[in-house]
């Protein structure tokens, strides 16, 4: 066997000793630290079901990994991104590219969510995303370390659209928030009743933050609608909910009010004396088995409340990436990314989950009805599980969605 001449020889050690430090670099953790960047509404209308209990839920998960992992502190960052994609897009900027932050956790709202995505996609973090419904980030705008956690339109909307229609709800009515969000989760619900027999007999749509939403409610009551859809969050949901049981359609059960993107802490707001028969789909109860209520109790312990399925989702989001950065010893977007894809998911939050490759974290979606005061046997327990719907089942199929990511896609989804 010939030897190999020096010249080619020293190239060879050359390539083989940056290849080996590449490798080192994706298995390290930066700067000796890792960098959880919350990015949460502290004070508009979605701090109630985020907000202080999404920070709570955080310091949960980097408590229970005893601050650190493998030596490495863990440190939390906090801002309230307003509810403003601009303001979004400048914090969770300076966090990637100049502070070093490693993921970023909630981001609630829609085009708060797809303002973060646009920012770190040449960065690569890992980002959470656990209170959007918008199902573009695993559609045409995914990114390889964009995770959608929690929410998810299609998801909600296939359990409310497709199990109301089948059960005689067939004439419906849309009140919509006028931004990405409402727009988005209108045409995907309108779809859904449709293909599964149902009716639009009409819509209307509202600005954020109304101060007044009962003309649009008597509209599509007086339309004659079985179901009026509330898409928005937040106080606009509240609002709607509450001016909703002054209509005599509703109080007499003629019709029901379906809301696809609310929270636990929405209905604690309302009271089941207004709420009692809306019908809203989570991802989580606290009070769905012994885990998830013996979690929830240590969550109320530190917040006086029991937690959203959004909240929750913080918790279970950080729980994972942890996992995957003490199984890897990195904090490399893409390294914890494919690592969280390979590693089981089970917590006190979610059930038979599964991280596909367009960033969605598939996970049984439950259809839930709250309570008549009457039924309501201790605090917070408002809510009955009507049926359990497999991920599969609810959420978008992968090939559907026009991830680019994805081989095999289908596209202009």
């Amino acid at each position: 066997m010939n030897p190999i001449p020096r010249r080619f020889l020293k190239q060879f050690l050359l390539l083989a000793a940056a290849s080996l430090n590449a490798l080192g670099a994706a298995a390290a953790v930066s700067d000796d630290e890792i960098r959880v960047g919350l990015l949460v509404d502290l004070n508009s209308i979605y701090a109630h079901i985020t907000g202080k209990g999404s920070v709570e839920a955080a310091r949960m998960a980097i408590e229970e990994v005893g601050g650190k992992i493998d030596g490495k502190p863990i440190r939390l960052l906090v801002e309230d991104h307003q509810n403003s994609p601009e303001r979004a897009a400048s914090v969770a900027h300076g966090w990637l590219y100049e502070q070093g932050v490693d993921v970023i956790a909630d981001v609630a709202g829609s085009p708060v969510a797809l303002a973060v995505q646009e920012v770190n996609r040449a960065r690569g973090a890992v980002v959470f995303y656990n209170g959007v419904m918008t199902t573009e980030l695993t559609g045409g705008k995914c990114a390889a370390t964009g995770i959608h956690w929690m929410y998810d339109g299609h998801a909600f909307n296939t359990v409310l659209g497709r199990e109301m229609t089948q059960a005689g709800y067939r004439r419906w009515y849309f009140v919509t928030v006028n931004n990405a969000f409402g727009v988005n989760v209108e045409k995907s619900l309108s779809e859904i009743v449709r293909a599964s027999g149902g009716d639009v007999i009409g819509g209307v749509r509202h600005a954020m933050g109304s101060e007044d939403l009962f003309s649009e409610l008597r509209e599509a009551s007086q339309a004659g609608a079985q179901v009026i859809a509330l898409v928005n969050a937040g106080k606009d949901l509240i609002r709607a909910v509450r001016e909703s049981a002054d209509l005599l359609a509703v109080s007499k059960g003629r019709t029901v009010i379906v809301a696809v993107a609310t929270a636990l802490n929405d209905v604690h707001e309302i009271r089941p004396q207004l709420a009692q028969g809306l019908h809203l789909a989570h991802s989580f109860y606290w009070n769905m088995d012994a885990e998830s209520r013996a979690w929830s109790k240590r969550f109320f312990e530190r917040t006086g409340a029991m937690p959203s399925d959004l909240q929750a989702g913080v918790y279970s989001s950080l729980t994972h990436y942890f996992k995957a950065v003490k199984a890897t010893g990195s904090d490399h977007g893409l390294t914890v990314v494919r690592k969280m894809r390979e590693l089981p998911i089970r917590d006190p939050i979610v059930r038979n989950a599964r991280l596909r490759e367009d960033g969605r974290m598939v996970h049984d979606v439950f259809l839930l009805r709250v309570k008549a005061p009457g039924e309501v046997r201790e605090p917070w327990d408002y809510l009955e599980i009507m049926r359990s719907v497999p991920g599969d089942r609810a959420f978008r199929a992968q090939a559907d969605g026009g991830c680019p990511l994805v081989s095999g896609a289908a596209s202009g989804k």
